[in-house]
C-alpha cells in the first residue's frame, strides 16, 4: 500500500480534529472567486491604481474566467466610501470586514499593499473602554476634557462599557445634507477642523499616560497608527498562510521635492510645511521592519523611481515603470491565482 502524501495527511488530521468537535482552522469551502483587498493609502498611488483599473484588471478577469471559471472582484476602498460611513466613522470598519471577507471567499491572492513614502490618515478612536477614556481625560487639559465629552458618549451596553465617538452630524447636522451644498460645505470646514482638535487631543493624553507608566508603547501606538497599517496588520501581519495570500509593491521616489507642498505633500507626510517624522518612523517600523519579516523576499516586489516636479509621478517620464508595475502585478497575481486552484482541487480530490 503506497504511504499516503502530506494533502492526504493533512485531510485524515481535519477529520480527526472535526469528530473530535475541534471546529478551528477547517479550510474555506470551495469557492469560486478571486476577491483581493488593495491597501494603499490615496494620494500617492492614484496612478497605480488607475493603470490596474484601466489595463490589469480586465486581464484578470478575462484570465479567471477563461481559464478557471471564476470571477475576479477587486475591493479598492480608496476609490470612495459612502458618506454615511465617513458620518458614523465606519470607514475603519468597513475595512477590516472587507480583509476579512476576502480572506474568507477568496481562491489564492486576498490582499495586496502598495507602501511608498506616505504612513497615511490616522483615524480618531472610535471606541474607548470606559476605565480607559476616564484615564485620557485625567489628563487632559480642561478644554480637550471638554471637547472629548462631547464627542464621546457612554454606551454601557457593552461589556465592558464603552465611549463612543459620536456621528459627525449628531453635532454638525449638516454633514451629510447634500440638500444644501453651502450649508454642507461648512460644517464639513468645521469637523476636519473638530477632528483635528480630537485628534490631538487624545494623542496628547496618549503619551502623558506612556510616560506616566500607566500606558504600554501598545496602547499609545493605538492612538497613532493609520488606516494603512491597521489593514497591513489585518491582512498580512496577522494573517494565516501569508506565502499563498499576499503580495507587497514597495515603491521609492527619490529627491522629492519638499518644498513644492502643492504636489510632495500627496507622496510624504507633511505638517507644518515640513516631513511629519514620526509618521515616517512610524511607516519605516512598518515597511522595513515587520512587513518584510513577515514576508520573504519573493512576496515583495520593489521599485524605485526618480522624482518629477510637475506631478510627482507623470505618466510619461515613468511610463516604462508603469508598464513594469501593471505587468508584474499581473504575473504574480496569475501564479497566486493558479496555486490557489491547485491547493483546492487537491483537497478536493483527497475528500
Amino acid at each position: 500500500m503506497p504511504e499516503p502524501n502530506s494533502t492526504e495527511t493533512q485531510v485524515a488530521e481535519l477529520i480527526r480534529h472535526v469528530l473530535y468537535g475541534n471546529l478551528h482552522n477547517l479550510p474555506n469551502l470551495a469557492s469560486k472567486i478571486v476577491r483581493i483587498f488593495t491597501s494603499s493609502t490615496f494620494t500617492d498611488t492614484t496612478v497605480e491604481r488607475n493603470s490596474l483599473m484601466q489595463h490589469t484588471y480586465p486581464k484578470l478577469k478575462e484570465y479567471c474566467r477563461e481559464k478557471h471559471g471564476l470571477e475576479f472582484q477587486v475591493v479598492d476602498m480608496r476609490w470612495g466610501v459612502r458618506d454615511e460611513a465617513t458620518d458614523d466613522h465606519k470607514t475603519t470598519e468597513l475595512c477590516m470586514q472587507e480583509i476579512d471577507n476576502c480572506q474568507r471567499v477568496s481562491v489564492g491572492p486576498n490582499f495586496v499593499v502598495f507602501l511608498a513614502q506616505k504612513y497615511g490618515y490616522r483615524p480618531l478612536p472610535t471606541k474607548i473602554e470606559e476605565a480607559e477614556f476616564h484615564k485620557v481625560l485625567s489628563v487632559s487639559s480642561p478644554d480637550d476634557a471638554r471637547l472629548l465629552s462631547l464627542w464621546y458618549k457612554l454606551d454601557s451596553n457593552n461589556i465592558p462599557s464603552l465611549f463612543c465617538l459620536q456621528p459627525v452630524s449628531s453635532i454638525f447636522t449638516n454633514f451629510t445634507n447634500k440638500a444644501h451644498p453651502r450649508l454642507m460645505e461648512e460644517d464639513q470646514s468645521q469637523w476636519w477642523e473638530t477632528m483635528g482638535k480630537l485628534n490631538r487631543a487624545v494623542r496628547a493624553a496618549a503619551l502623558e499616560l506612556l510616560n506616566q507608566g500607566i500606558f504600554t508603547p501598545q496602547d499609545n501606538h493605538r492612538y497613532n497608527w493609520s488606516v494603512t497599517e491597521q489593514e497591513v496588520v489585518r491582512g498580512i501581519l496577522n494573517a494565516k498562510d501569508k506565502v499563498d495570500h499576499t503580495l507587497a509593491f514597495f515603491r521609492h521616489i527619490e529627491n522629492i521635492n519638499i518644498g513644492l507642498l502643492r504636489h510632495s505633500m500627496k507622496f510624504i507626510d507633511i505638517v507644518s510645511k515640513q516631513v511629519d517624522e514620526e509618521a515616517q518612523r512610524m511607516l519605516s517600523d512598518l515597511r522595513d521592519v515587520r512587513v518584510q519579516a513577515a514576508l520573504p523576499e519573493t512576496s515583495i516586489i520593489r521599485y524605485t523611481i526618480p522624482w518629477t516636479d510637475d506631478e510627482g509621478i507623470n505618466k510619461t517620464f515613468h511610463a516604462e515603470y508603469l508598464e513594469n508595475f501593471i505587468e508584474t502585478f499581473y504575473t504574480r497575481l496569475v501564479e497566486l491565482i493558479d496555486r490557489g486552484v491547485g491547493q483546492q482541487k487537491s483537497l478536493a480530490s483527497n475528500r
